[in-house]
């Protein structure tokens, strides 16, 4: 009994395939956070440029 290999219900079978869209999501997520990370720097860049003039 004890020897026996685990059964996997087909929900879990799901939830493993499902894996790897939530790993590309996290990286999509990622590149934006770090798109709009460098964005503000430039508008912070000229505006404070524009307010040191």
């Amino acid at each position: 009994m004890e020897d026996r290999a685990p059964v996997v219900s087909p929900t879990e079978q799901s939830s493993a395939s499902t894996k790897h869209h939530e790993a590309r999501g996290a990286w999509v997520l990622t590149a934006y956070g770090i798109c709009g990370l460098a964005l503000f720097g430039v508008l912070a860049y000229f505006f404070s440029d524009f307010i040191a003039h």
